[in-house]
């Protein structure tokens, strides 16, 4: 699959209390075919919305009223199943010789910094790269969880039912399973095997008496 598809359909959160420079914003990524943007007009609102989904980047203006975009994340990355939410800041002050919001943003946790105003080429490359190193964590982690699956599965002798441990070795399954978690094994007869193995013994030894 191509990979720009891919990245057009992740989830973009857009936040900013001003609708002039949302609507720019939704232009813009509209323009280049991003086709989930859900735009936010204060750091309150994307709190609550990011707890019902979370997107997959997050482009945060900085300066907001109530809950600006330091406070918003902050609170987004103290959060452990968040915190790896990519979120690129937005802001209208100018750099000039004060780096102090640059400085507090990625102390915070941004993934970038945009300036205002932005070209719409500058902010589509950096969408796109932080969509592209999310994309890559999340193929990452699914290959993780694969393999911890796979690692989860113990191959087992059709015919003698024993397990294949870790050192290539078989063993029997009690041994196995006693050697490796903290359960412990008191041994009984089934109903089946009452019947097919004890149950003609006792009736033989009748039988016989």
């Amino acid at each position: 699959m191509d990979i720009d598809k891919e990245l057009r359909k992740m989830l973009i959160y857009a936040v900013d209390d001003d609708l002039i420079n949302l609507k720019l914003l939704n232009t813009i990524l509209v323009q280049n075919k991003y086709e989930r943007i859900k735009l936010i007009y204060s750091g309150a609102d994307l709190l609550k919305e990011i707890n019902n989904e979370m997107p997959d980047i997050i482009l945060l203006d900085i300066m907001m009223p109530g809950i600006s975009g330091y406070d918003a994340l902050k609170k987004i990355k103290s959060i452990d199943i968040m915190k790896h939410i990519p979120v690129i800041m937005i802001t209208a002050a100018p750099l000039g010789e004060d780096l102090e919001p640059l400085r507090l943003s990625f102390e915070l946790g941004a993934m970038d910094y945009i300036s205002k105003p932005y070209t719409a080429t500058e902010l589509n490359v950096r969408v796109r790269s932080a969509l592209f190193l999310e994309k890559q964590r999340k193929d990452l982690e699914t290959a993780l969880t694969t393999i911890r699956t796979l690692e989860s599965l113990l191959p087992i002798c059709s015919y003698c039912k024993k397990i294949r441990a870790e050192d290539s070795n078989w063993e029997e399954v009690e041994v196995y399973i006693s050697e490796h978690t903290d359960t412990m094994f008191s041994h009984s007869i089934c109903p089946s095997c009452y019947t097919k193995y004890i149950k003609p013994q006792l009736d033989a030894l009748k039988s016989n008496q």
